[in-house]
C-alpha cells in the first residue's frame, strides 16, 4: 500500500503486521519510519485499534498478541516453571509507541528512551490466550528538530490487567549522561570445575562462575532437599555470565551485585532487530541478579519481576561490545510474615566504558508455592493472570 493509504487505516491484521516486519507494506515509505523487531522478537501480532486526535494531540494504539502453549520463551523462562518474561510487556509498550510513530510519520522516532512506575502485579502462562497491550499517547512533543512521543500503557491477558506503566517514551535522540560513571574493575570469577552445593555454602559465595551460573540456571546447582529453590533463565533468556562480587551487610540492610555478559556479533538477537541488542533484556538481567539475590540469602520461592520507578536509556548495546556489566545497589531488602521476600535496588549497566541505562527502585519478589511444574499438562497453575498459590500447599 501507499503510505498514504497506511496512514489512513484504523487496525493492522496479522498480514499487514507481518508485511510491516518485513518492510514490505508500505512501498513509498519515508526514510527513517520507526521498525518493529523480527521472528522471535515480533512483540505483537495485529492492531486492534490506532487513532490520532489533532486537536488534543493524543492518540491511542492497542495492540494483540495471540499466546501460544510452545511459544519460545517458554520451555526457558523458567526450566520448570514457565511463565512469559515481564520484559517482553515492556518491550511490547515501547513497540506499540514505534508502530504509532511510524503510522504518524514521525521518522527516525523509533529510539527506546525511558519509563516510570511499572508494576507488575499478575502473570502470563501458557494456557493463556489474548495479551492486550493499550498505550494511551499523551504527548508528541518536538524541539529543535527532535521529537519525543509519550504515553502510559496497560498490558492484559484474557481480560485481567496483569502490568501497568505510568510513562513511556521514544524519541529521535537518546538522553544525554554529561559524566557517565564508569564500572569499578574487578577480577573476574575463574571457570572451573563445580560441584553440588549444599544451601549453605552457596549462600556463603561471594562470586560465581559462568559454570555455576548454568547449573543454576538449570536447576542443579543447590542441594536443598524439600525446598522450592530459585531458578534463574535458561538457554536464550539467561542474562547473566559470571557473577564477581555478590555481598549484604546485614546492620544496614544494603548491599551489591557486581556481574557481566559477555556479548558479540553472533548473539541471537542482532538479526532480529536494526542491530542492537533490545533495552528490556538489560533491565531483565537487573531483575535476574536481583532474584538470584533473593535465593543468595536463602528464601525459598520462586523470584518475579515485580516493576520499577524508572528506567532512562542512555544508548545501545551494539555488535561490537565485547562484554556487558551490571552495577546493582541494594537499597532495601525483607521479609514478609507468610515467608515471601522482596529485595529493592538500583541499577547501571554499562557496555565497556558506555553508560547504557540506570534503573531507580526495581522490584524484585520471591514467593512461596507459585510455581507451575506441570507443562505441558493442564492444571489451575498453568493459566496466569493474578498470581494463585498451589492447591493443596502449605501456607
Amino acid at each position: 500500500m501507499r503510505f498514504k493509504e497506511f496512514q489512513a487505516k484504523a487496525a493492522f491484521s496479522r498480514e499487514d503486521i507481518l508485511a510491516f516486519v518485513a518492510g514490505r507494506l508500505v512501498e513509498d515509505a519515508p526514510a527513517g519510519l520507526p521498525a518493529l523487531p523480527a521472528a522471535l522478537l515480533a512483540p505483537f501480532h495485529e492492531v486492534t485499534a490506532i487513532s490520532w486526535d489533532a486537536a488534543s494531540g493524543t492518540g491511542r494504539i492497542e495492540a494483540v498478541r495471540h499466546n501460544k502453549l510452545d511459544d519460545w520463551f517458554y520451555p526457558c523462562h523458567f526450566n520448570g516453571d514457565p511463565v512469559r518474561p515481564g520484559c517482553w510487556g515492556v518491550d511490547a509498550a515501547w513497540q506499540c509507541l514505534r508502530f504509532f510513530a511510524a503510522w504518524r510519520g514521525l521518522t527516525g522516532c523509533g529510539k527506546t528512551m525511558g519509563m516510570e512506575n511499572v508494576s507488575f502485579f499478575g502473570q502470563i502462562r501458557p494456557y493463556d490466550k489474548r495479551i492486550v497491550y493499550a498505550v494511551e499517547v499523551t504527548s508528541v512533543e518536538t524541539s529543535d528538530g527532535e521529537t519525543l512521543l509519550t504515553g502510559k500503557a496497560t498490558v492484559s491477558v484474557d481480560g485481567t490487567l496483569v502490568y501497568t506503566i505510568g510513562s513511556v517514551s521514544v524519541a529521535t535522540a537518546y538522553w544525554t549522561e554529561e559524566s557517565p560513571s564508569k564500572p569499578a574493575a574487578v577480577p573476574p570469577a575463574e571457570d572451573a570445575p563445580i560441584r553440588r552445593l549444599a544451601y549453605d555454602e552457596f549462600a556463603a559465595k561471594s562470586a560465581l562462575n559462568h559454570a555455576e551460573i548454568v547449573a543454576l540456571s538449570q536447576g542443579t546447582l543447590i542441594d536443598a532437599p524439600g525446598l522450592e529453590v530459585g531458578l534463574l533463565p535458561s538457554s536464550l533468556m539467561l542474562e547473566v555470565g559470571a557473577i564477581d562480587r555478590i555481598v549484604f551487610d546485614e546492620a544496614t540492610g544494603e548491599g551489591s551485585i557486581s556481574a557481566t555478559r559477555a556479548n558479540g556479533p553472533l548473539e541471537w538477537f542482532y538479526p532480529m532487530t536494526p542491530g542492537f541488542k533490545p533495552t528490556v533484556l538489560s533491565i531483565d538481567a537487573v531483575w535476574q541478579l536481583m532474584g538470584l539475590f533473593l535465593t543468595w540469602r536463602q528464601n525459598p520461592g520462586t523470584g518475579r519481576a515485580l516493576g520499577f520507578e524508572r528506567v532512562e536509556v542512555f544508548g545501545e548495546i551494539l555488535p561490537e561490545d565485547r562484554q556487558i556489566r551490571y552495577e546493582i545497589t541494594i537499597v532495601r531488602y525483607s521479609r514478609a510474615p507468610n515467608g515471601d521476600a522482596f529485595v529493592r535496588a538500583d541499577a547501571k549497566v554499562h557496555a565497556g566504558d558506555r553508560l547504557i541505562l540506570s534503573a531507580t527502585n526495581l522490584n524484585v519478589g520471591c514467593h512461596k508455592n507459585i510455581r507451575y511444574s506441570g507443562y505441558p499438562l493442564p492444571s489451575e497453575m498453568a493459566h496466569g493472570g493474578k498470581l494463585k498459590i498451589r492447591e493443596g500447599a502449605a501456607s
